[in-house]
């Protein structure tokens, strides 16, 4: 019984050298077999069509095969090209304030876009601008104060004097009051046009901050210099 075991165990371990052997070779102008060819070669696909990859292996590639209906079970329409989920965000040129649709915002990152911001105007302001209605409200301002205290208080402080935490502590140094001059003559829209790109010592906000956001924290900075 012991001898049969042992035969058995030899013929396991020659059987697995033997494989171990024959899956490495010397030549390399040959090509070897491949493991799961499709992890390594992309599969192209038809947008408008379904294209079935149950052909012949061709090391590595398949070849496709086409008919009149849908040839993969997964679409039953037949596309490969899907239409978008349900509730999926849209992106539309007129409306990037919106902060259901996020469209490029359209003034460049110069002196000149600057300016011509200028005269863009905040739809909290003006609701016959989008068919929402918003306006600078109680609601408005208290969202606006709290982006202001997540993003701008340890800068301008909590009174908006420019003397937040990181001013004191001497981090930073220079930060204007919102009662400057040279911030209060600002419109709304170069205020909207410097947190999107930042200004001086000031980074972008535009990837933590929503466009939306930005005229609601707008808004709440208005209060400092009406106050």
């Amino acid at each position: 019984m012991k001898s049969m075991i042992n035969k058995w165990k030899l013929i396991a371990v020659v059987g697995t050298v033997a494989i171990l052997v024959s899956s490495c070779y010397t030549d390399k102008s040959k090509r070897n077999i491949e493991f799961a060819p499709n992890m390594y070669n992309s599969l192209p696909l038809e947008p408008y069509s379904q294209t079935d990859y149950t052909g012949t292996n061709t090391g590595g590639h398949y070849a496709a095969t086409t008919g009149n209906g849908p040839l993969n079970s997964i679409f039953a329409d037949g596309l490969n090209a899907q239409k978008a989920p349900e509730g999926t965000v849209p992106r539309t040129s007129d409306s990037w304030y919106r902060p259901e649709d996020y469209s490029p915002y359209p003034y460049s990152n110069t002196t000149e876009g600057k300016d011509s911001a200028a005269t863009y105007i905040s739809p909290l302001n003006n609701p016959e601008q989008n068919e929402k209605g918003y306006e600078c409200t109680e609601a408005t301002y208290l969202r606006g104060k709290q982006v202001y205290t997540t993003f701008c208080i340890m800068c301008h402080g909590p009174n908006g004097k420019g003397q937040g935490q990181l001013v004191t502590a001497g981090v930073f140094a220079g930060v204007p009051a919102y009662t400057d001059a040279a911030i209060a003559g600002l419109t709304e829209g170069q205020m909207f046009h410097s947190i999107t790109y930042g200004k001086g010592i000031m980074g972008s906000y535009a990837s933590q901050i929503t466009p939306m956001q930005r005229w609601e924290v707008i808004c709440y900075i208005r209060k400092f210099q009406e106050q």
